[in-house]
């Protein structure tokens, strides 16, 4: 058990350190791409000057990218959480407890299912980031013209996203709600 534990947070600390190189490249690819649109708009080429305001978005997004984590924060808060992303890579791995687990069993169903989620809570934090930094990513190729994907689907993949990062809050209470346990 403590095996399958220490490789989920092999993997969460691997994406902590994958993501913040992401963002910043893509961050910088962006503020310049958005740049260059800007410059070839006004010595009339014929890259972006048939798609409107795409320099402008694409400076918008590498700016939200190279300040992801308030990006993050901000999002987290809007959508009523308290999680708070950083991109340090400063998270402990989770170490499992007999005694916790334990009495987490005599918990009942909500209570195993929060302990589990609490031992994975920086797995899902890091993985729901990735998925937010794919849907802006996303959106961005959708305003370029180079993907088909829909504005509505990278909305439900960022909100999507920031559901995943809080797992650990939004688990156990579904279960009360659906009236699968007792808090």
């Amino acid at each position: 058990m403590q095996g399958l534990f220490n490789f989920v947070a092999d993997i969460g600390a691997a994406l902590e350190w994958v993501l913040p190189m992401l963002c910043y490249i893509g961050g910088a690819s962006f503020l310049l791409g958005g740049v260059y649109g800007i410059y070839e708009r006004s010595a009339q080429a014929a890259g972006m000057v048939g798609r409107p305001f795409v320099p402008e978005f694409m400076i918008f997004v590498g700016a939200t990218l190279l300040s992801f984590p308030q990006f993050l924060n901000m999002g987290n808060q809007t959508l009523g959480f308290d999680t708070s992303a950083s991109l340090s890579g400063s998270n402990a791995p989770a170490a499992v407890s007999i005694d916790t687990l334990t009495s987490a069993i005599t918990g009942g169903p909500v209570q195993v299912f929060s302990a589990i989620l609490r031992m994975f809570r920086f797995y899902f934090m890091s993985y729901g980031a990735l998925i937010v930094y794919f849907a802006i990513i996303r959106q961005v190729g959708r305003a370029k013209g180079t993907n088909n994907s829909s504005t509505g689907l990278n909305i439900i993949m960022l909100v999507g996203g920031f559901l995943v990062m809080n797992a650990d809050v939004i688990g156990p209470k579904l279960l009360v709600e659906m009236n699968l346990g007792s808090s």
